[in-house]
Parts: C-alpha cells; sequence; structure tokens
C-alpha cells in the first residue's frame, strides 16, 4: 500500500515538471534570443563636416538616414579651447528618414576665436520611436583662412608664412631658432611644447585678424594659452624680425616654464620679452630718461594685472619694465633669475613669496631699490625701508662674479701680466736712457779735453728724450743713450773710451752743431 502511494506521488511530480517547463520555456527562449541578437541601431552618419571662414565663422553639415523610423531632431556638442561643453539642438520639420542638416556658428564679436583655437564636437540623433545615436567626435583648429599659408618647423618650433617665397620661410626660421637658443640661456630653459609663429605680410591684415578689443597699437601679439602668436615682418631687413619675434616668443617659453603658477606681475612678463629683444628701438630709451627726469616714472602695482590702455603710458610701461628686469639681471645674475623663474612654477605660492624666497626682499622693496638706483624719490617710509628686507648689491660688484661671465676673471690675469711686462719694460728704459747719459758726459769731458787752446769748448745741447719735462740727474750713472742730441755733439774722428765690445754710438750725421 505505502508503496503504491510513493509511486503516484513520484507520477504527479514528474507531470508537473513537464507542465512547467512547457509554459515557461518560449519566455527562456525568447530571453536567450534577445541576449544573442541585440537590437540594430537603425540610424547612420553618413557624413559631418566643417568649413572654417576666418574671420565670420564655422558651418557644420550633417548627413544622416534611419532605417526603421523618421529622424526628428539632431543636437551638435561642441567644446571649445577646453571650455565647458555647448550645444546646439536643430529640429527636423517635417521628420525624415534622410536628411541633411547645417548649423552656423558665429567667430565675430564676443563670439571670435582666435587662430590657433581647437574646436571638438560630435552629433546626436533621434527619431520617433526614441532610438537615440551618438556620432564620433571631430576636431578642428581654428585658421586664418583668407591666406594660403606655408609652413616649416624644427624641433618644437614652426613658422607659418604667405605670399613670400620658400627662402623667407627658412630664413625667418633660423633666426627664430637663434632667438629661441638666447631666450632659453636668459630664462634658464627651453620649450615644452610646440608653438606656432604666423607671419603677416603687413599691418592691416594683421589687425583684422585680432580680437576686437585689441589695441590699435599692437604690433604683435602672443598667446600662451594655445602657444601660438602673430606678428607683422614686411621683408627680412624689417625690425620686427629682431624686437618683435624675440618678444612673443619669449612670452611663449616663459608662460610655459611657469604654466603651473598662479600668476606673474606683468611688468615682470613684458619686461623679460622686452629684455631678450635683439633690437630697442631708441625712442623706448628717450621715453624712460623723459620719465626719470620729470620723476613721473609709473608704480608697479598699476602693472601688475595689464598695461595702460593710453599708447604713451603703455610705452613708457614697457621702457620701465626692460629697465627693471635688466637691473634684476645685473644684480642677481642668470642663475638667480633662472631660479626665479623656476619658483613661479609651484602652485600655491604667489610671486611676492617667489621673490622674498629668491632674492630676499619683496616687491615693493624691489621696486624702491631699484628707484633709488636711477636717482628716484624713495616709495618707502623710513620703517618701511628697514623692514626685513635684503638690500640688493649694486650692478657693478656683481657683474664682477657673476657666474654667467667666466672671461673676467681670465681678462683680469691678462691685464696683471700686461701691467708686470708694462712695469719691467719701462724700468730697462730708463736703466738704458741712464747709461746713455753716462756715454754723452763721458763724450763731453774728451771732447774738453782734446779742443786746442784757441778754441772753444763745444757747447752740450739741451736734453730732447721722450720725457722734455723729466730732469736727468748728470751724476747718477745711467743715463739716456741713442738720442738725436747725443749723435750730433760728437767730431767726426771721435774714438770710444772703453774696449771695442761694449755700447757703442752710432756715426753721427753730417750736421753742423752750433
Amino acid at each position: 500500500m505505502m508503496l503504491r502511494c510513493c509511486r503516484g506521488w513520484w507520477f504527479l511530480l514528474v507531470c508537473s515538471g513537464i507542465c512547467f517547463f512547457s509554459l515557461f520555456a518560449p519566455f527562456t527562449q525568447a530571453t536567450q534570443a534577445t541576449q544573442i541578437h541585440p537590437t540594430r541601431d537603425p540610424i547612420t552618419i553618413t557624413s559631418q563636416t566643417d568649413t572654417i571662414t576666418f574671420p565670420q565663422g564655422i558651418d557644420f553639415q550633417l548627413s544622416a538616414n534611419d532605417s526603421s523610423s523618421s529622424i526628428v531632431q539632431a543636437t551638435i556638442v561642441l567644446t571649445v579651447a577646453g571650455n565647458n561643453p555647448q550645444q546646439h539642438t536643430l529640429t527636423v520639420k517635417p521628420p525624415a528618414r534622410a536628411v541633411t542638416l547645417h548649423w552656423h556658428k558665429a567667430t565675430t564679436g564676443d563670439q571670435f576665436e582666435l587662430v590657433g583655437t581647437t574646436v571638438t564636437y560630435y552629433w546626436v540623433v533621434r527619431d520617433q520611436a526614441n532610438n537615440v545615436h551618438t556620432g564620433a567626435q571631430q576636431t578642428l583648429t581654428q585658421i586664418d583662412t583668407r591666406f594660403h599659408w606655408l609652413h616649416l618647423s624644427q624641433g618644437n618650433l614652426q613658422v607659418n608664412w604667405y605670399n613670400r617665397p620658400q627662402d623667407f620661410g627658412q630664413t625667418v626660421l633660423q633666426e627664430a631658432s637663434k632667438e629661441l637658443t638666447s631666450i632659453s640661456t636668459n630664462l634658464g630653459a627651453g620649450l615644452q611644447h610646440r608653438i606656432n609663429l604666423w607671419i603677416y605680410q603687413n599691418i592691416n591684415d594683421f589687425h583684422s585678424s585680432l580680437p576686437p578689443a585689441t589695441h590699435e597699437w599692437v604690433g604683435g601679439i602672443a598667446f600662451p594659452t594655445l602657444n601660438e602668436a602673430a606678428l607683422v615682418i614686411e621683408n627680412l631687413n624689417s625690425e620686427t624680425l629682431k624686437r618683435d619675434m624675440p618678444h612673443e616668443m619669449t612670452h611663449l617659453i616663459f608662460h610655459q616654464l611657469t604654466a603651473r603658477g598662479i600668476y606673474a606681475p606683468t611688468w615682470f612678463d613684458e619686461g623679460l620679452a622686452v629684455y631678450n629683444q635683439i633690437y630697442h628701438e631708441p625712442a623706448m630709451m628717450q621715453c624712460l630718461q623723459q620719465a626719470l627726469k620729470a620723476h613721473s616714472l609709473l608704480r608697479l602695482d598699476d602693472m601688475t594685472s595689464g598695461l595702460p590702455a593710453d599708447a604713451s603710458k603703455a610705452y613708457l610701461a614697457y621702457a620701465q619694465s626692460w629697465n627693471l628686469v635688466s637691473y634684476m639681471y645685473a644684480t642677481l645674475g642668470k642663475k638667480k633669475m633662472a631660479a626665479l623663474i623656476l619658483a613661479l612654477n609651484t602652485p600655491n605660492v604667489d610671486f611676492n613669496h617667489d621673490l622674498i624666497h629668491a632674492i630676499g626682499i619683496d616687491q615693493l622693496h624691489l621696486e624702491n631699490q631699484w628707484r633709488l638706483s636711477l636717482g628716484q624719490p624713495s616709495t618707502l617710509t623710513a620703517d618701511q625701508a628697514n623692514a626685513n628686507s635684503l638690500p640688493l648689491q649694486q650692478p657693478q660688484a656683481l657683474l664682477q662674479s657673476a657666474p654667467a661671465l667666466p672671461f673676467l676673471p681670465t681678462l683680469g690675469m691678462l691685464l696683471i701680466v700686461l701691467l708686470a711686462l708694462g712695469i719691467v719694460g719701462l724700468l730697462i728704459y730708463q736703466r738704458r736712457s741712464q747709461a746713455k747719459l753716462t756715454l754723452i758726459q763721458r763724450a763731453q769731458r774728451v771732447v774738453s779735453i782734446t779742443v786746442s787752446p784757441d778754441q772753444s769748448p763745444i757747447p752740450m745741447p739741451p736734453y730732447r728724450g721722450p720725457d722734455r719735462h723729466r730732469a736727468v740727474n748728470p751724476a747718477s750713472p745711467d743715463t739716456l743713450m741713442d738720442t738725436p742730441a747725443a749723435e750730433s755733439i760728437l767730431p767726426d774722428d771721435w774714438q770710444p773710451p772703453f774696449p771695442t765690445g761694449q755700447n757703442t754710438f752710432r756715426r753721427p750725421p753730417d750736421t753742423s752743431v752750433s
């Protein structure tokens, strides 16, 4: 009886399992089919292009199709120069399975994009069935499309020019490479990343490539965040080749070396740039001299976060900055200046702290000492001037011991040797001169003895040697010899009173003696 009951239960369990499997098997198979064959994306982007028309704008174009539904909208997402993304949505009216869309980005006025600016973008397309497709990211770089640019590069340096032959670009690149070496020596290091120099042919082309708010007196400009600079070089004899090009290159190199720092005041940044120019126009020094006479120098606080908008004051600011940085190089030397620039690359530390760490004084005391060196009134009170600051040494004292001038010790040794040789030569000359005078005196005595009683002795003409005002001691054993006066007083038949082999006089010229 028990066996029959167990068999019945087993039979019921087996039947229940079969029914359960029959009911749920279709769902399991459907799920597996979904995992193995996911839904395909019906949207395809067939084309996406961008066209730059500088400086007006950039045109973006998209072509896409949908195999299962109609496209209703497309959104372009842009990131300009690494800033926050911005997006713009286009609605498709009427919805369609194949679309071509266009969007224009203006780059004038407040939306101006500098040459060298990088723009990344991608498209997002949506259809009526809520299918979403994201396209691949694209990248473009803003350029001045008004000209056909030629390019040459060397290492991290590239020059770009137009409307001039290939040898023009080669000469500019060679000059820029030399200037790069000099600037790197002064700053303590060179380029860390690639830079681009855009060479314009005339001032009108150059100014029309700049942002609307740029001052009209600007002749060259650097954009350190983009590692780009633009300037005008009308010909290879232009002063801008040795003035503006090293100036703008200094800005780019300096900002690469201090990219991690908080800030550098404008006067220091511009002062370094002018200091590294190969050519300095005389008018800049004249501008500084006039300000010194009038005691009208600008304060450094007025040149910390920019230069004056007024052209004349801006020119004075350049002159002052140059003079102050030159003063710092003269008093500190290149090694300490390089250490200061290296310190500026430290985050969370300001320029004043770096000054104190590098040279022992802050900006206020540096400005005061520089002004005093120029004969200008002090900018500090007595208490401020004595407040925990180390005075800078005078430029002359430091220049003699500056490690950047290794030829000075050698020059000093050479001067000492030349001085010693000069002293020895002078002593020898004096000894010979005294010996000559002794011989002359002996000759006079001989002549006076041989003259007949009815003749008058031959008078001794006065000494006419190299130093007419120096008195000669007749009693001295060493007197001058080999002088015209000594030769003219001896008769033709005179014989020396000393053996052959000692010093003798030359035969006197045939002249009469009075």
